[in-house]
This record gives structure tokens, sequence and C-alpha cells, in this order.
């Protein structure tokens, strides 16, 4: 298709200069027309080389403007024979670029059809799995049953904000209980004190004894 449709366009310009030449009226303008038609062809050849949409289209516009001059031309030309060639070749290249323009917007086929479906049903799928990403990211923190129960079974640090006359003090975020003569017990801040009763609920929290707890 692109090497008949450059060949039309190849016999149009030397078709055209054969006419223009034969001709004495108008001879300027219609060399400049010449020169315009040239210059067209080339761009349209370039961008069917290419495979641009546009191309056709632009090619449509060219015969049916070429049509038209060289049947003005006709008016003032003895040259019939090539007068004929020149509207055959115009027709062909305009048929062909009617043609290649219904391709382009033709009702797709059924494969197309099922090529389209299938690649929006991907497309649907992504986004499913993109959305329900977060969900697995969220499942896969979530602790097991085991470190659950674990969990529930750590007992939990007692908070007595009154120091007691007796007993033990520890730290929220120490591990060892200290008697309270203890200099490591005077360090903690008021605010982690945790006092404890006896060594008995000392461990029940958690905590290890000092080198200070006899």
């Amino acid at each position: 298709m692109y090497s008949t449709i450059v060949v039309i366009f190849f016999i149009s310009i030397i078709g055209l200069t054969n006419l223009i030449f034969n001709i004495k009226d108008f001879f300027v303008p219609e060399l400049l027309v010449l020169l315009l038609f040239l210059i067209s062809a080339v761009i349209i050849t370039y961008n069917l080389y290419n495979q641009r949409k546009e191309a056709w289209v632009m090619s449509l516009f060219f015969f049916a403007a070429y049509l038209i001059n060289i049947t003005f031309i006709h008016f003032y030309s003895q040259d019939q024979a090539l007068f004929v060639l020149l509207m055959l070749t115009t027709i062909i290249g305009f048929i062909l670029s009617v043609e290649n323009i219904k391709g382009k917007i033709r009702p797709k086929s059924k494969y197309e059809k099922e090529v389209l479906r299938e690649a929006d049903e991907l497309v649907n799928a992504e986004k499913h799995f993109e959305e329900k990403l977060p969900d697995i990211f969220i499942e896969e923190m979530k602790p097991s049953k085991q470190d659950a129960e674990i969990q529930v079974k750590k007992p939990k640090k007692k908070e007595i904000t009154k120091k007691p006359l007796k007993g033990y003090v520890a730290s929220r975020k120490g591990v060892n209980y200290h008697e309270l003569k203890c200099r490591w017990a005077r360090k903690i801040l008021p605010k982690r004190k945790i006092w404890l009763k006896d060594k008995k609920e000392a461990e029940e929290e958690g905590f290890k004894p000092c080198k200070c707890v006899r």
C-alpha cells in the first residue's frame, strides 16, 4: 500500500509538471501550485512511512485538490492522454485514501473485541489486587494465636502511686526490683516507680531481685 501511494505521488507530480510546461496562461501561479503539491507529497510520504494516522487524511485532501487543479488545467492543455492518465491515478489515490481512513475507524472485529475484553479484565484484576494488597499485609502482621496467648499470660506491672513504709520498688522499664534503701532505687524516676509488697509479688510481676535484696 505504501509503495503504491508513493508511485501515484510520483506520477502525479511528473504529470502535473508536463501539463504546466505545455500551457502559457497561468504558468507562474501553476508553478507555485506544483511546488506546494511537491512539498505536500513529501510530507505525506514521510508520515505514511512512520505510520501516522493523519497521513491518509492529508493524502485525501491532496488528491481532492489535485483533481480540481488538473481539471482546471485541462481547459488550457491539449494533452488528452496525459490528462486521462492523471485523472485515473488521482481517483485511485483518492479511493485508497478513503479506504485506509475507513480502515482506521472501521467497527472492531470479534477478535479485536475479544482482545480488548481480555485487556480490560487484566486491568480490573490488577486494580483489585492493588486494593486488596494492604489487607494482605495487615493480615500477615497480625500475631498468631500462640503469640496472642503469650501476650495474655504476660502479667501487667502494677502501678502504686503511694510510697509504702516497707517492701520493694522497681522501674516500669527495668527488670530488677530493689529494696527501698538501695541506691539504684533512688535513681528511678517517680513516674516510673512501681511499689511491691514482697518478693512473691515482685516475682509474679516478672521482676528479678537486685543484689541488694536479701
